[in-house]
């Protein structure tokens, strides 16, 4: 058969080459398979490690090095850094390796280190053209955290979500408000922000997307990639990646007013066709059954709408609600300091939302199609935070009784010493006292020895008998139920917190066990949260992890990862976070670093064999027992979460000995305590901390370079013996 001219022309067409992509939103694992075997099939097995973001290069190029070679890769590592880059972004010999691997990878750092290595006098250099003509010849681009940051045409360099509404784009650095530069355009399709639901980053990427111009953007989570192979790109990781829809979006920059935007949160193995930019979820997520219906009305808790996971969490509740009367919920953000917030509306709309899930064995798995989301900048008067506050507690629309207070243990009162156990009896009074040992793996047992410890000290008491594995049976009991409202006392044992708040907040709504408690707190009961149980009984619970790990890794998804796990609380504590055992396990740090991750004003950290009574819906603290409590004061303009580095200045530390009083909401204090007594537990408190990094102050008295990169550096000034304010900066895992 003839060859006709069309035939011709076509055969001789040089075909438009496949532009492959993988855009990691930060803390990729060396055990994520699934994204190193995409990547590895993207690049055909060769990569280019460009370590230039990171403040350890050399250190940082190596470790990736290795973990690609781990998954099968043939790697090199280009030496271009920050302090070279004048020389290396011209070497022949690094722009010979970029086109003959072919596919490059930029770690995570500081983005900015980036665009001034490849961008200089304004300009492309000759390696910046080189890695764009190898990209446009097919080969993979890939980067993570900050190598994710510079994919798209525009660039958020930093801020919060925070500083985003409150404060709005600015050009100074040393100004609190979001940063906007320019990045290098690879990625044409929209806005990348990373590290996007750790670290609640959907306000900063309105944000930052209505100043841009930018109609579309993609949030990417940590240890999950958005996989671009030609005209579609998939979610494939731990979590997943929200899609921000703005072209009918209604926004006032300068009122900070957001809304009808479109809001998508696409999982594991869903699908975005790059064309029409319509979503396709992954073939085995499926409509929820009625039996799977786990929410019914809107969330209580006060978590921080800016928090880690906190939209993650309201967009999974309003996926697994029941419809329609379960449509929308919000979350607020307030800085009761200065009077600023923002409020955050999530809603599911009829006939244009659509809502799946998949159940496999490692947990729940969901997709959320077209939600419609508003962001709106508030302020509020002393009088309405006054209010706000009051109300954060559980209590169930009803006013607190005068009566009413919540004593958090540091540790069980069963291993006090005989006379601080007396001091605690007498607190809780003459009972009875319905014993709550939920959070305890062998409940039986442990409610048997608190109920025997008040008899042998004159207390009525009784075990409510309540677990994990039959709060279910006693929810469809009225006469269990009455008679935990009607308790004069409530005594919570310690253990493992999630288990407590798993019984509590049961399949992840309120159970009326929850209610039913909280009833007899409005009414009057004294509640009293033993050890683990202190974590617990705050709206925002640390579940796990060290100080080390927490300011060295941030929050973490889960256990199984290094870092501070936050969850949601049950809320009965509304003034702050709270923690226990806070002198052994060395743990004023990461409530500390809790605090700043969850823009907490307030952290209280009880001592062992030692207690805080909180009143006015615990606005009002006093200390008892042996050793009393320390509380942690976070100022929200000196707060920084960014990609390679934590920062919390001017931190207030004060301690509270026995008797000693403090109003958190007015700042008055009472003190009662001898200052001498108890300044050894706050200077033990402080060298612990210490110990977790380098004092800068030392640093200087020393002659040391306090300028040298160290793991956490700290500097602290001690106001008086029983108070200290604390600057803590440290960088931020940045292996990739």
């Amino acid at each position: 058969m003839p060859i006709t001219r069309s035939a011709a022309l076509a055969s001789s067409a040089r075909p438009e080459r496949i532009r492959r992509m993988a855009i990691v939103g930060g803390r990729l694992e060396d055990n994520n398979r699934a994204v190193y075997r995409e990547m590895r099939r993207l690049a055909g097995g060769k990569i280019l490690i460009l370590p230039t973001a990171s403040s350890e290069p050399v250190e940082v190029g190596e470790e990736t090095k290795a973990a690609f070679e781990s998954h099968g890769f043939s790697v090199e590592v280009a030496p271009v850094y920050a302090e070279n880059a004048s020389q290396s972004a011209y070497d022949p010999t690094i722009l010979e390796r970029v086109n003959s691997i072919g596919s490059v990878y930029f770690t995570g750092g500081d983005q900015s280190n980036i665009l001034h290595a490849l961008r200089q006098n304004g300009k492309d250099t000759p390696l910046l053209r080189a890695i764009r003509q190898s990209f446009k010849a097919g080969g993979l681009l890939a980067g993570s955290s900050a190598g994710a940051a510079i994919m798209s045409k525009a660039m958020i360099v930093g801020g919060t979500s925070f500083e985003a509404i409150v404060h709005g784009v600015v050009d100074d650095p040393e100004q609190s408000g979001l940063l906007v530069g320019d990045g290098l355009g690879f990625f044409p399709h929209g806005l990348v922000d990373q590290h996007f639901i750790k670290r609640g980053r959907l306000a900063r990427l309105i944000v930052a997307m209505a100043h841009a111009k930018q109609k579309r953007g993609f949030g990417i989570d940590e240890n999950t990639a958005l996989l671009v192979d030609g005209d579609e790109a998939r979610i494939c990781g731990e979590y997943g990646a929200f899609f921000v829809d703005m072209r009918q979006a209604d926004i006032d920059n300068e009122a900070g007013q957001f809304a009808q935007v479109r809001v998508s949160y696409l999982d594991d193995g869903d699908r975005i066709d790059l064309k029409s930019y319509a979503m396709k979820p992954a073939e085995h997520k499926r409509r929820v059954r009625k039996s799977e219906i786990a929410y019914r009305a809107p969330v209580r808790s006060q978590r921080n709408a800016f928090g880690a996971y906190a939209i993650y969490d309201l967009i999974a509740r309003l996926v697994l609600g029941e419809q329609p009367s379960y449509a929308s919920d919000s979350l607020h953000a307030l800085d009761p300091k200065s009077g600023a917030g923002a409020r955050v509306d999530i809603e599911r709309v009829r006939r244009s939302s659509r809502c799946l899930i998949a159940t496999p064995a490692d947990g729940l798995r969901m997709t959320a199609i077209n939600l419609r989301a508003s962001i709106v900048k508030q302020t509020f008067d002393p009088a309405t935070i006054s209010k706000w506050e009051l109300r954060s507690a559980r209590s169930f629309g009803m006013d607190l009784n005068e009566r009413s207070r919540l004593i958090l243990l540091g540790s069980s009162p069963v291993y006090f010493e005989s006379a601080d156990q007396r001091e605690i009896v007498e607190l809780i009074g003459e009972g009875p006292v319905g014993v709550f040992a939920a959070a305890s793996a062998e409940a039986r047992r442990t409610a048997e020895e608190h109920v025997d410890f008040f008899k042998r000290n004159g207390v009525e008491a009784i075990d409510l008998g309540i677990t994990i594995d039959n709060v279910e049976y006693a929810e469809r009991n009225p006469e269990i139920l009455d008679k935990i409202a009607s308790m004069r006392s409530i005594f919570m044992c310690g253990g493992n917190q999630i288990r407590l708040v798993e019984t509590l907040l049961h399949r992840g709504e309120e159970s009326a066990v929850l209610r039913a408690i909280a009833s007899a707190y409005a009414h009057g009961a004294t509640l009293i949260a033993s050890s683990g149980a202190v974590s617990a009984v705050s709206g925002v619970m640390i579940a796990g992890g060290t100080t080390y790990e927490a300011l060295r890794f941030g929050v973490a998804s889960d256990l199984g990862h290094q870092g501070l796990v936050i969850q949601e609380g049950v809320g009965l504590l509304a003034s702050g976070i709270a923690d226990q055992n806070i002198m052994t396990a060395r743990r004023l740090g990461r409530l500390l670093v809790a605090c700043t991750e969850e823009n907490e004003r307030f952290g209280i950290g009880v001592c062992e064999e030692s207690a805080v009574i909180a009143t006015k819906s615990g606005q009002e603290l006093t200390a008892v027992g042996r050793y009393g409590f320390v509380t942690i004061e976070t100022d929200p303009s000196q707060r920084e979460t960014a990609n390679s580095r934590f920062m919390a200045r001017n931190v207030k530390l004060n301690m509270y000995g026995p008797g000693d009083c403090v109003n958190l909401h007015s700042g008055h204090v009472e003190r009662s305590a001898d200052a001498q007594t108890i300044k050894p537990v706050f200077d033990d408190l402080i060298d612990d901390l210490l110990r977790e990094g380098i004092d800068l102050n030392m640093l200087e008295r020393t002659g040391r370079d306090p300028a040298a990169r160290h793991a956490v550096k700290i500097r602290l000034h001690r106001e008086n013996d029983l108070t200290a304010m604390i600057d803590v900066e440290c960088a931020r895992e940045e292996k990739d």
